[in-house]
């Protein structure tokens, strides 16, 4: 009899595990393999930055694209955002997309839900005082549960994911070569790539003779797709607009 109860609270615990934690990821991956088909049928490469605006790198980037006439996507976060408000100003005053990446970069997999909860209210709260697209909602580490899920749904929050990784929060040697994101999105025929526009503390690994910073990768990176897109013929969209484009 034990044996038995014991055999249903672990069969439960397993169902719940699964619909908490593996149907949002479905979701996820269900989202990216559409997005991955958007952009090819549109020749699309939207370039994403999360965690920003960073005071340093996140001006750079506005002049970069700024000389270049490409809009991007910013996930800022809400704590970063009001601290350089004039920067989302200048972001949005520019026609760059600005989205809510919750206000403290909590994950919803290792935080309770409702604290889960006021860190998404309180990120899509500031993103719209500021001017920012209030609906566009990317989740920190793309981790959700489905309280999350939930959440946002009832919110009309729409998912921006993204289809490549550039891993450029790692150390330097440990970041995907730009060679090799350029060969991803060719072999894909367009995507949205993932880089990071906060101020990223130099690590020893950084500073070691013949490295690369975090924010000096970001810049060629960004600027070695415009680039491609020049040259290949890609349109570089803002994510909104590709996902916008499936109703179109």
């Amino acid at each position: 009899m034990i044996m038995e109860v014991l055999v249903r609270v672990v069969l439960g615990a397993c169902v719940f595990a699964a619909v908490w934690f593996l149907f949002p990821f479905a979701v996820r991956r269900l989202s990216e393999i559409r997005l991955c088909r958007l952009c090819r049928a549109r020749r699309a490469i939207v370039l994403s930055y999360d965690d920003g605006p960073g005071p340093a790198l996140t001006p750079r980037l506005l002049d970069l694209l700024g000389a270049s006439n490409v809009a991007a996507t910013f996930f800022v976060l809400g704590r970063n955002a009001e601290a350089n408000s004039d920067i989302v100003s200048r972001a949005t005053r520019e026609r760059h997309e600005v989205g809510s990446h919750t206000f403290g970069h909590g994950n919803a997999w290792k935080v309770g839900p409702l604290r889960a909860a006021r860190d998404l209210a309180r990120g899509i709260g500031t993103v719209r005082r500021l001017g920012g697209d209030g609906r566009l909602f990317r989740p920190p580490y793309g981790k959700m549960t489905l309280a999350t899920l939930a959440d946002c749904l009832l919110r009309g929050q729409r998912l921006g994911w993204w289809t490549i990784d550039s891993k450029d929060t790692r150390d330097s040697g440990a970041r995907r070569p730009a060679e090799d994101i350029l060969a991803e999105i060719r072999s894909r025929g367009g995507g949205v790539v993932l880089a990071h526009d906060f101020d990223k503390a130099q690590t020893q690994a950084d500073a070691a003779p013949g490295a690369t910073s975090h924010a000096d990768y970001v810049m060629d990176l960004t600027e070695r797709i415009i680039g491609l897109a020049e040259t290949d013929g890609y349109r570089l969209m803002r994510l909104g607009d590709v996902m916008r484009g499936a109703r179109e």
